[in-house]
């Protein structure tokens, strides 16, 4: 009889020699030379499958030990096989996933087994499902299948099962989206609230899959251009610069979902919406004191238009700059100013009503009267007179 350290070893070794078999399988079975069947036989493996298909599982938890992570993955192994139906194999594959290779017809056995793996280990798995086989000298193509849904988990997220017949296809990107660039830009400049950043990236990204899933690559690639974009924007219009905590482009790449690198992008655009708000106050402040002195030099005949001209701002931008700054919209404060010059006109000088009118801005005399009065309480003829007294 073997003893026990005998029987233990010999057990150490037949393993070895499974994983190793398993792992030149899903490489290439056509290129090994000896008979599939026989080879698993021997190796004390099933042999017969009905439409051989390949999965892939990994632990969603990081490891920063390697040997951490080959003892952890032997032992999500070792219970996997003892927890699959009769028949399937379970192996560790060269890149550190579990494979797991079984008949199409057990399927419902993977979502059980991502189950209880959760259960077991207390934390989730990614599943990545390949296509069935007619033949198991074909396996191979399944478990390339199985690797491309394993990694649609960056568009999924994590703890899910993808099955590749699913996916859909994803095409590089041809060109870099400058415009949404400076679409983000401009909304991020003039976003008050973390909650407008955050809707701002979010949109950028859904633009930016608006067709359909791009490769991952490309995903990582815009990334990196809108961050150095972004910065070097901020910087040009930034004159005293503080310390901010700058991207890392390893960083980045390391990111395994979409949804990861979106609060990624989010959470280094607060940090450098902190050194641009200084300057984006004072260059606000030098606005504003610049539109409200060409509103008081040329009430007569000034607009939002003509003033957004020579403060080199659009329209729309300057009236919400203006709103957010003085608390008054522009008509509003446009009408403040031709008020009290109207005043003052009917306290100096002996204009008539209509003079005074056509002076701060107003070609309808019963239009000025009415503002006039809603705003002093009096009529212009009113107020002279009691100024007069």
């Amino acid at each position: 009889m073997l003893s026990e350290g005998l029987l233990f070893k010999e057990d150490v070794i037949l393993t070895w020699m499974r994983e190793r078999f398993l792992r030149n399988l899903v490489s290439n079975a056509r290129a090994m030379k000896s008979d599939l069947k026989e080879s698993l036989s021997r190796l004390q493996l099933n042999p017969y499958y009905t439409f051989p298909v390949m999965a892939l599982v990994e632990p969603t938890i990081p490891f920063e030990d390697e040997h951490e992570k080959i003892i952890y993955l032997e032992q999500i192994r070792d219970y996997m096989q003892k927890k699959m139906t009769e028949g399937s194999v379970v192996f560790v594959d060269e890149e550190g996933r579990i494979g797991m290779l079984f008949s199409w017809v057990s399927k419902e056995s993977i979502e059980k087994m991502q189950t209880m793996l959760k259960e077991q280990f207390l934390h989730s798995f990614n599943v990545g499902v390949g296509k069935p086989c007619s033949q198991l000298y074909d396996i191979v193509h399944s478990y390339r299948q199985a690797a491309r849904a394993l990694q649609y988990k960056f568009y999924s997220g994590t703890g899910k099962i993808n099955y590749f017949s699913e996916l859909g296809r994803s095409e590089s990107l041809q060109t870099y989206p400058s415009d949404k660039e400076k679409q983000l830009f401009d909304v991020y400049k003039a976003a008050e609230t973390t909650a407008e950043i955050q809707e701002s990236v979010h949109f950028f990204y859904t633009e930016l899959l608006h067709h359909g899933p791009i490769d991952t690559q490309s995903v990582y690639d815009v990334t990196v251009r809108l961050l150095v974009g972004i910065e070097k924007r901020v910087l040009s219009e930034t004159e005293h610069v503080s310390m901010y905590e700058r991207f890392d482009v390893m960083s980045i790449v390391k990111l395994a979902t979409l949804d990861e690198i979106k609060q990624y992008v989010i959470h280094f655009l607060i940090g450098l919406k902190e050194v641009f708000s200084y300057n984006q106050k004072e260059s606000h402040r030098s606005i504003i004191k610049k539109t409200i002195h060409h509103m008081e030099q040329e009430c007569q005949y000034v607009s939002l238009q003509s003033v957004a001209q020579k403060v080199y701002m659009t329209p729309t931008y300057l009236s919400l700059l203006f709103k957010m700054n003085t608390g008054k919209t522009f008509i509003e404060h446009l009408t403040d100013i031709r008020m009290d010059k109207a005043k003052d006109m009917l306290k100096s000088t002996h204009y008539k009503n209509y003079e005074v009118a056509e002076k701060v801005g107003y070609q309808d005399p019963r239009y000025f009267s009415q503002i006039f009065k809603k705003k002093v309480g009096l009529s212009p003829s009113e107020y002279r007179e009691t100024i007069g007294k």
